[in-house]
């Protein structure tokens, strides 16, 4: 703030001249009054720079909040992947393609029911085997290759040897273990039926030599009986003495 001079001609009086450099008390007291700002201005500032400052944080917030971030917008996130690959990664052994890929509804149901399968033909042929004994051979399977790459049994076979006994009492004993074996599994096939109808009827045939040869001895002296006994029915070989069949 600067006075200007003023001066006049009223009898030779001139005001005193004040400036910027002026010493006066007055001079002095208005300079230290524009040098002091109020406290008022101070805190009306600091408090436009605080809602400034404040708002912007805020602003900065909301846009946060409103931008989906890396974590819940993105599809390659954790919380955002798609549920298939959530199931995927839930259930580690569920089957695959070969080439790795998931397989889709149809193809799992049918690896669930060549499993099924696979079960039940195993168990099967190792019905036969087991009743079988040493009249059964090793069991053949039939394969299917399923959607997972994996050979699932959908078939089988066991051989079973219905052999003729030296003995009327022994082709008896072999027919009935060859008819239990055929029948063994709790659901036996046309062919196992066959073959334990087979079995029977060189049981039957069996049972009529056995009966023949009982006759036959009680018409024979000591001696004709200790020569039959030395040289039994079985020591020569006849055709269908061994039948190979399949349960």
């Amino acid at each position: 703030m600067s006075i200007s001079s003023i001066s006049g001609g009223y009898g030779g009086y001139t005001l005193p001249v004040h400036g910027a450099n002026c010493q006066c008390p007055a001079c002095q007291q208005l300079r230290a009054d524009a040098s002091i700002v109020p406290a008022s201005n101070v805190d009306s500032s600091q408090s436009n720079s605080a809602n400034t400052v404040s708002g912007a944080s805020q602003s900065g917030s909301a846009d946060k909040q409103g931008k989906p971030d890396s974590q819940n917008g993105n599809p390659d996130s954790q919380n955002g992947k798609p549920a298939a690959n959530q199931t995927q990664n839930a259930n580690p052994a569920a089957p695959k393609a070969p080439d790795g890929k998931p397989l889709n509804d149809a193809q799992q149901k049918e690896v669930t029911e060549l499993k099924a399968r696979d079960t039940d033909v195993r168990r099967h042929e190792a019905a036969h085997q087991a009743a079988g004994g040493s009249l059964a051979g090793a069991a053949s399977f039939t394969y299917e290759q399923g959607p997972d790459g994996k050979q699932y049994a959908i078939g089988g076979e066991v051989p079973i040897q219905l052999s003729r006994g030296s003995t009327p009492q022994q082709t008896i004993q072999n027919a009935e273990t060859v008819r239990a074996a055929a029948l063994a599994p709790s659901d036996p096939s046309g062919q196992d039926r066959a073959v334990a109808a087979e079995a029977s009827q060189v049981e039957q045939q069996a049972r009529q030599a056995e009966l023949t040869q009982q006759n036959g001895n009680s018409k024979l002296s000591p001696l004709e009986k200790a020569q039959k006994a030395s040289a039994p029915e079985g020591s020569q070989t006849q055709p269908g003495q061994h039948i190979d069949t399949y349960a």
